[in-house]
């Protein structure tokens, strides 16, 4: 379908303009409006026509991967590349992805590939290792050829190279024996060789996870980071140094590309090419490479007259009345979606929209209603256009009247962010490879089938005339176990108290299994009462609610993110709950930011449109208020009444409050333990959401119970107490897990990093001038007006608010709501901020002393930033590392053991 819609695009005038154009090379080609991908047609066809290099230049760094993608679509078969730099303090990069498009990018130049190569200006402004000098760089290895092994070793150091006990991840190497493993810049798994002497005697691709063994390989090329092939080298080169001399350059606005560049000086980046370097450095290549295209060039040139997507507001109605319109000019509408299942719905929703239209014009038939014929307005169309529905999109939609297109993209009719590809999720049982390495010699841990023993490192041993390495567990009477690595998903690490150590188990005999036999006794006995006391709830009769509306598919399609498999999973197992008619006791377990609370407001929606009221209960007067803006702004365009009853609001609101619950004129609140308060009653509540139960006390939970007994509860949590977790796997209360993050969620990338002016100035400017927040937490409420001045001397650009539990609940509300409402730049905070605050628009937060934070609330505190597809940054403040203990250096950096979607660490 895609190759129906190029050839459309392809066989208007205007392109026909840019094939001649593009051969007429005395002056740069100009083009204008264009809007949306469309840009990407056109790269496209000129790939096609000149089957060269062709450098496509951007402003941003996410316009080039958006268009990478959009390009990659077109052109599944070419070789299209992203040369993408993030700069943070002098231009180090943060962000591995970048690194590797670097190095890849490069490597297809240097093999004077033909292709799509993209770029933005920040990149541009930094330069890149000589060609001769990155081609130096790469080590070239072949199976039965002569290496040194030892020189290899020194080689890999030199180039920048880690090396440690088990390859994890890009510029990772190690030695066992006459085995080197080695994960490289460029690939998605490590290689193995293993060597006789200095002969190499065979090569292998192997699995990162499970270290066994994908192919079989006769040559490899092992690529080094940039930063390490450049550092001692005095290297000013540009990227354009790489390409042919016959090259494209096309190029969208280069007044923004300039002001990108300029924004970078202003934040007191070094930049090593400037705007006027870089134009210079165009205007010199030979003049077909002048073939410049930019849209806000002046002089003559190919006018496309396309238009971008127009807006719907997440509504089903007025696309609806959009695609009519366009139709009647005779558009051709195509309704582009990601996933087949996304195009199923829009489809959906648009034939439903359009029977109701229907109905409605046939009522107004029957009732004997006509049009007034001075009604100058569109009249009303029975029934729908011709609508083609493919499941393939781009980032941005465009109506481009040459073709007789409209082409309409699904996330961009409900406001949500097209995925950026699918992530990759390996699943791994038991202690992976990553997690091994971490063990410490002398750590306690265990083993499946023998029990709690003592790690005494890894150790190779023969077996069957045959050399491998295996872990070492020492257990009781010295009694000695060796794991062989490809089963180390046997053991895990041992976790109790701190300073806990555990009796060691024999090897050999039935104490362990006992052990085991009594521990599943103890729980069976625990339940068989609970069991009990859940059956009854089974049996009471409940609220069986009604099949999804139009509003409700219309209000889940508007969500901001593509839904993970597991979160669709979710949301499909409340609903069935909700409607059957036994109350439903489900729990929804998952990360940070994984998702939990929109289930909460799907839910919430189904019970409001059954004319039943939803009671939201949280643990924190912040949380409450975080909660009443999300759901007003996912429910705000329906006619929801939602309410928030904390100690935010005055005696006399909170009166009001109570009232509008026991009349039925509020639909959802949301509160603290307020709502356990006697004077609160509701007319006919239908659903409680309880978000971390395991906040709330003994005397809270038994108000709960007598509030939920024949009620639908829906409970969330990112770490649920034993006894709730424990019900919930054995059956007695419905389980729901949410494993996987938003397809759009990026890692939060965490350095450690001592107290540094300069840093915390530029990561601070750098999140204003992309338009963001940042926190700042500071670990005592004592000197944080001091500290806060500090910063102010620091940064005197930014506007700051201080919040901390000591202020008084109008004061720190003011605060709370100046910093939602974006009326100040940073919030300098007690970790008051760590439970549930969920702003989007922060995506930097700066820890002041990390050293003196436990690992659970560093987790917590760095999961308040990273929420939406925007890449976020995490700074841990402490004192010189060398006087840290080796405890807390290893608490923060178990950090990273933590991570989402996988970390850039820097230390």
């Amino acid at each position: 379908m895609i190759s129906d819609l190029k050839k459309k695009i392809f066989s208007t005038e205007e392109f026909s303009q840019l094939g001649r154009a593009k051969t007429a090379v005395s002056v740069p080609v100009i083009l204008r409006g264009i809007s949306g991908s469309l840009w990407a047609f056109i790269a496209a066809y000129l790939f096609e026509e000149y089957q060269g290099q062709l450098l496509l230049l951007v402003p941003e760094k996410d316009a080039a991967e958006k268009m990478r993608d959009d390009c990659a679509q077109l052109l599944p078969n070419v070789n299209v590349r992203l040369y993408a730099k993030e700069s943070i303090h002098a231009g180090q990069a943060l962000d591995m992805t970048a690194t590797i498009s670097q190095v890849e990018t490069l490597k297809a130049l240097s093999a004077k590939l033909p292709g799509i190569y993209i770029t933005h200006a920040s990149a541009l402004a930094f330069s890149v290792p000589r060609k001769e000098e990155f081609t130096k760089a790469i080590i070239e290895l072949s199976a039965n050829s002569e290496t040194s092994f030892e020189g290899l070793l020194s080689t890999l150091a030199a180039r920048g190279f880690e090396r440690k006990l088990l390859v994890e991840s890009y510029g990772d190497f190690a030695v066992r024996g006459g085995i080197v493993d080695i994960f490289p810049f460029i690939g998605e798994n490590p290689v193995r060789l293993e060597f006789w002497g200095d002969t190499v005697e065979s090569i292998r691709e192997f699995d990162v996870l499970s270290q066994r063994s994908i192919r079989e390989l006769q040559t490899v090329s092992i690529i080094p980071d940039l930063a390490a092939i450049q550092s001692g080298i005095n290297s000013n080169a540009s990227l354009f140094d790489y390409f042919s001399s016959d090259m494209i350059v096309v190029s969208d606005d280069l007044q923004l590309i300039e002001k990108e560049i300029q924004e970078l000086e202003s934040e007191g980046v070094e930049i090593e090419f400037s705007f006027d370097q870089i134009s210079e450095i165009i205007r010199k290549l030979p003049s077909y490479v002048h073939s410049v295209i930019g849209k806000s060039s002046a002089g003559a040139g190919i006018e496309f007259h396309s238009s971008p997507q127009p807006p719907t507001n997440g509504s089903v109605k007025i696309l609806v009345e959009q695609i009519k319109k366009l139709s009647n000019t005779g558009q051709n509408i195509i309704i582009a979606s990601d996933t087949e299942e996304e195009s199923r719905r829009i489809r959906e929703l648009i034939e439903e929209a359009g029977r109701q239209d229907e109905d409605a014009e046939q009522n107004d038939v029957e009732r004997g209603s006509v049009p007034d014929a001075d009604d100058e307005s569109e009249p009303a169309h029975l029934g729908l256009p011709t609508i083609e529905y493919i499941a393939e999109t781009f980032h941005s939609g465009f109506i481009y009247p040459s073709a007789h297109i409209a082409l309409f993209t699904e996330h961009e009719i409900f406001g949500r962010l097209k995925r950026r590809g699918a992530a990759k999720h390996r699943r791994f049982k038991g202690i992976s490879p990553k997690e091994l390495h971490a063990l410490r010699y002398g750590d306690y841990v265990v083993h499946i089938d023998h029990g709690i023993g003592k790690f005494l490192g890894l150790q190779k041993i023969s077996l069957l005339g045959t050399e491998q390495e295996a872990a070492k567990i020492e257990y009781d009477e010295k009694g000695v176990l060796f794991v062989n690595l490809n089963y180390v998903n046997r053991i895990q690490k041992y976790s109790s108290a701190e300073g806990h150590s555990p009796k060691l188990n024999r090897l050999g005999g039935g104490e362990w299994e006992k052990l085991k036999a009594r521990a599943k006794k103890k729980i069976k006995d625990i339940a068989r009462d609970l069991i009990l006391l859940y059956a009854k709830r089974k049996q009471e009769a409940g609220m069986a609610f009604s099949p999804d509306t139009h509003w409700q598919k219309e209000m889940e399609a508007s969500f901001m993110f593509e839904d993970t498999p597991d979160q669709a999973t979710a949301t499909a197992d409340v609903k069935k709950d909700m409607e059957s008619a036994s109350p439903m006791d489900r729990l929804i377990c998952g990360d940070v930011g994984f998702g939990k609370t929109e289930i909460a407001v799907r839910a919430a929606f189904k019970v409001v449109l059954n004319n039943k009221q939803v009671a939201v209960l949280v643990p924190t007067t912040i949380l409450a208020q975080q909660h009443f803006s999300t759901f007003s702004d996912r429910l705000g365009r329906y006619p929801v009444r939602i309410a928030a009853l904390s100690r935010f609001k005055s005696a006399k609101e909170q009166k009001a409050i109570a009232q509008g619950l026991k009349e039925g004129t509020i639909d959802i609140v949301i509160g603290t333990h307020r709502l356990l308060s006697k004077d609160v009653a509701f007319k006919d509540l239908g659903l409680l959401v309880i978000d971390e139960e395991q906040r709330f006390g003994v005397a809270a939970k038994e108000k709960l119970r007598a509030l939920r007994t024949n009620v639908d509860t829906l409970t969330l949590t990112a770490t649920p107490i034993p006894r709730t977790l424990h019900f919930s796997l054995m059956g007695a209360r419905d389980l729901s897990i949410i494993n996987t993050a938003p397809r759009n969620r990026l890692p939060i990338y965490t350095e450690i990093t001592q107290f540094d002016k300069k840093i915390i100035r530029e990561a601070v400017l750098r999140e204003l001038h992309r338009g963001g927040q940042v926190y700042i937490v500071n670990d005592r409420v004592e000197n944080i007006e001091t500290f806060t001045s500090t910063l102010q001397g620091i940064i005197p650009e930014a506007r700051f608010q201080v919040a901390h539990g000591q202020l008084k609940g109008h004061e720190l509300e003011k605060v709370m709501l100046d910093f939602l409402e974006k009326k100040c730049d940073v919030l300098v905070a007690t970790k008051i901020i760590e439970s549930g605050l969920d702003i989007p628009n922060v995506n930097t937060i700066i820890i002041n002393r990390a050293d003196r934070f436990g690992l659970a609330e560093l987790y917590q505190l760095r999961g308040r930033v990273g929420r939406s597809n925007i890449q976020a940054y995490a700074y841990l403040l402490v004192p010189p590392i060398a006087i840290l203990p080796k405890a807390t250096l290893r608490r923060l950096q178990a950090i990273e053991e933590f991570t989402e979607l996988g970390s850039g660490f820097n230390l």
